[in-house]
């Protein structure tokens, strides 16, 4: 056992005789390192300086600090290093101490070398015993550190792609219904949870309406009113604090199988501007209790993340409506400086709006032509009135003026930052499917969808005004004229939508 490494020993005794003999026994062993020490103090010193020392031997009477306070504050320093207590009056008592000590044998003197021996080779399996379990308790504490690292960062890295999914996923969403369906199908899926559900408040009546849910949810739980304060909905509402807990009122389930529900809830307020807006829910059969708090955190940042999104979104919405407002109003002025040309605007975008509808156009491109059919001659801004308003035909050159205005148009929108989709729509509204109109000549198909649509409303209600030059024309006519260019002005399949519109609106007067 010595064999395998050199052993440290250090030796301390006020005896000069002492250590040069147990110094002189233990080198000529070759498997020790001696260190010796005349006192207690001195002793510290070397344990300082010496790295690892395995064993020490040490005189029971010393001046200054006594061998056994000397083994008890050693222990303190190191419970692995091994002591054996040397002592010329081994009684029961000196014994008795030094094993309170801490020290693991005594030395008696006069000594038998070979007694020695075997007491050394004890000490050192002891502290080879020792140290071998105090490396499997480190590694065994090392080993739940990890652990425990290992989950916290397996936490923060699921926190951290939760909120990278729950970023991206909100700022795809345009408006508040998305963004409330959006929300509570996130919160369904990041937290593994059955039901999850949204209450906004609804000031006039008192009550919390359910704008979006994911999974079963029971009857009742469309409207909760305020008053009900036994409910836990209202009960976020009115402390502005989450809740967390058991009650088969909100656990995601169908009324048929209510007897009996187990699940537990989760509820965290969800805000605008510090204002409580409603509450965020969800519900699950197997959330642990363990882990349920963490839950709370997921799904309080998932309500303030959304409530940002929220908050943008009217926020843009408001100034969006502002600004398109102030932009009608532009556009009514100019209309009203001729009375030929009143409400123009209004009337076309009704005429392409129906056609739209008609085409099975998305929500999304019907409030894109809503916005661009009211704003589609706003360009118009930059056209003198002695053109505008010229009671006679226009010569060529008044002409060519005029065909800017969807330029200036495009340009005056443009520049407000608005979308793109909207921009073109005002920009080709006069191109033709033969390719041969204004500005860029677009043919067929590249001439933007909605473009296509709003140039046949615009056309029918152009030849259905009074004009300074002409009388307004019948319906008939405009209807038989856009009938005649479909396929060299107009899109075949626009036109084709536009007459069922008609045919359907000639077969209710004549029902009348």
């Amino acid at each position: 056992m010595g064999e395998k490494r050199n052993w440290r020993v250090l030796i301390v005794d006020d005896d000069p005789q002492i250590i040069e003999m147990l110094e002189s026994f233990l080198k000529f062993q070759k498997c020790y390192e001696v260190h010796t020490a005349s006192n207690a103090f001195d002793a510290f010193n070397v344990l300082d300086q010496v790295v690892d020392v395995d064993v020490v031997l040490v005189d029971i009477n010393m001046p200054g600090m006594t061998g056994i306070e000397f083994v008890k504050r050693l222990k303190d320093r190191d419970r692995t290093i091994v002591a054996a207590i040397i002592t010329g009056d081994p009684s029961m008592d000196v014994i008795v101490k030094a094993m309170r000590s801490g020290a693991s044998d005594f030395l008696s003197k006069p000594f038998k070398f070979d007694q020695f021996q075997v007491a050394l080779k004890r000490l050192i399996k002891e502290r080879s015993i020792l140290l071998e379990n105090a490396f499997l308790t480190e590694e065994v504490r090392v080993k739940k550190l990890l652990e425990q690292m290992n989950k916290k960062l397996e936490r923060k890295m699921r926190e951290q792609s939760i909120l990278f999914s729950i970023n991206e996923t909100l700022a795809k969403t345009k408006n508040t219904t998305e963004l409330y369906q959006t929300l509570v199908d996130l919160g369904a899926s990041l937290l593994d949870a059955s039901t999850a559900m949204l209450w906004i408040k609804e000031e006039e009546r008192d009550s919390l309406v359910m704008v979006a849910s994911h999974g079963e949810v029971w009857e009742g739980l469309d409207e909760i009113p305020c008053s009900d304060t036994s409910n836990p909905v209202i009960k976020v509402i009115r402390d502005g604090i989450p809740v967390l807990g058991k009650n088969p009122i909100v656990v995601g389930t169908t009324k048929k199988s209510r007897d009996g529900a187990k699940g537990c809830y989760l509820m965290v307020p969800f805000r605008i501007r510090e204002e409580i807006l409603g509450v965020l829910g969800i519900s699950s059969r197997d959330i642990e209790a363990e882990i349920a708090h963490e839950y709370l955190f997921l799904l309080h940042i998932l309500s303030e993340r959304a409530s940002l999104t929220v908050e943008n979104i009217l926020l843009y919405d408001t100034l969006f409506m502002n600004l398109h407002a102030t932009l009608r109003a532009l556009v009514r002025s100019l209309e009203a400086k001729d009375p030929y040309t009143k409400l123009h605007s209004e009337r076309v975008t009704q005429w392409a709006l129906e056609v739209a509808k008609k085409m099975n156009c998305s929500e999304e491109e019907i409030e894109s032509l809503t916005f661009a059919g009211h704003l589609h001659d706003i360009g118009k801004i930059g056209i003198r009135d002695q053109i505008l308003m010229k009671p006679g035909r226009l010569t060529e050159e008044e002409y060519e003026i005029i065909k800017t205005h969807p330029v200036i148009g495009a340009e005056i929108v443009g520049h407000l930052g608005l979308l793109h989709l909207e921009t073109s729509i005002i920009r080709h509204h006069h191109e033709r499917w033969d390719g041969n109109g204004y500005p860029d000549g677009l043919k067929g198909k590249d001439i933007p969808k909605l473009s296509r649509i709003l140039a046949v409303a615009d056309t029918y209600d152009a030849i259905t005004s009074r004009r300074p030059y002409r009388k307004a024309m019948p319906d008939r006519f405009a209807y038989e004229e856009i009938r005649k260019n479909s396929g060299t002005q107009f899109d075949p399949q626009v036109v084709d939508a536009f007459s069922l519109i008609i045919e359907e609106k000639m077969k209710e007067c004549q029902e009348e």
